[in-house]
C-alpha cells in the first residue's frame, strides 16, 4: 500500500510540473519610420508600396495608374483614420494571410501614414 501511494504522488506531482508551460511571446520590434519626423509621403512612400505588391490585383485600370486614382481609390473605403491599427489598408496586408503581404517596414509605414490622417501628399 505505501508503495501505490508513492508511486501515486509521484504521478501526479510529474503531471502537475509537467503541466504549467509558458510560451512566451517575444515582442515584435517595429522600425522608426521616419526618425527625422518628418510626415509620411503618399505619393513617395506608400504609392511605391501599392505599385509593388496591390495594383497588379486589384486594379482594372493600368498598374502603372496615378496617385490620385489610388488614393481615392483607398481613401475612406479601406482607410479609418479613427482607429488606424483596424483599416483594412493596414491588417489585411500586413496579416500574413493574403497573397501580397507587405514586410513589417512597410506595415508600420502605412500605419503612421494613416495614423497621420491618411493625407494626399
Amino acid at each position: 500500500m505505501k508503495k501505490y501511494s508513492i508511486f501515486l504522488i509521484l504521478v501526479f506531482s510529474s503531471l502537475f510540473l509537467n503541466s504549467c508551460k509558458y510560451d512566451f511571446v517575444l515582442p515584435v520590434e517595429v522600425p522608426v519610420v521616419n526618425p527625422g519626423g518628418e510626415p509620411v509621403s503618399f505619393s513617395t512612400q506608400v504609392l511605391p508600396i501599392l505599385t509593388a505588391k496591390c495594383i497588379l490585383c486589384h486594379s482594372t485600370q493600368s498598374p502603372m495608374m496615378g496617385a490620385g486614382v489610388a488614393y481615392a481609390q483607398l481613401v475612406p473605403k479601406y482607410v479609418n483614420t479613427a482607429s488606424p491599427s483596424s483599416s483594412k489598408f493596414y491588417t489585411i496586408p500586413t496579416s500574413g494571410t493574403h497573397g501580397a503581404t507587405v514586410s513589417a517596414a512597410e506595415g508600420a509605414l502605412i500605419l503612421q501614414w494613416i495614423t497621420e490622417g491618411a493625407n494626399n501628399n
